[in-house]
């Protein structure tokens, strides 16, 4: 368990990142730079992380977690969680297209869809024993990138669809498997 110094020293660290990756890429932004928006000094900054890709990383996996304990809560709450889900997505939607810009695509995207919660949302998608195992395979990754390539597309436009607009669409997209 982390103590308040160290969580608040984290904390000014990754809100400085993601200052700085709003302005430029990870692969411009030195330490020295990061530990100067952030207001830490490099000694505490290797006390915790190796490289700006480590804490880039560590916000990555709040994000997912927080996604998957908010996937959970909203799933037992709710026979229709997409809209709930959608709009936690919009919610969160500046750090979503932050980390989309971020971190490889295909690896945020594998992170994204291997939450256990996304897993239980689409395991019901389709009725498996019409299909052999690779069918199965390739048709949730279809499934899977076809979402994240409509949610990158609907977050990071300058006027959004509403939610339900886009809960309608995937619904749609769901039928037609």
């Amino acid at each position: 368990m982390e103590n308040q110094r160290i969580r608040i020293s984290k904390a000014m660290l990754k809100s400085g990142l993601i200052k700085l990756l709003k302005e430029k890429p990870l692969s411009q932004i030195t330490v020295y730079e990061l530990c100067k928006v952030s207001q830490i000094n490099r000694t505490t900054f290797y006390k915790y992380y190796g490289s700006q890709g480590e804490l880039l990383n560590e916000i990555e996996m709040d994000f997912l977690r927080q996604l998957d304990e908010e996937l959970k809560r909203v799933i037992t709450q709710s026979c229709n969680a997409m809209p709930l889900i959608l709009q936690h997505l919009y919610d969160q939607r500046e750090l979503f297209c932050l980390l989309v810009r971020s971190v490889p695509m295909q690896e945020f995207s594998a992170h994204l869809f291997a939450i256990p919660s996304i897993g239980v949302i689409f395991q019901n998608m389709l009725d498996e024993s019409s299909y052999s195992e690779t069918e199965v395979k390739y048709i949730r990754q279809f499934v899977f990138q076809g979402t994240f390539s409509v949610l990158c597309d609907w977050l990071n436009s300058e006027s959004p669809e509403p939610v339900e607009k886009i809960a309608d669409v995937l619904g749609l997209l769901k039928s037609k498997l």
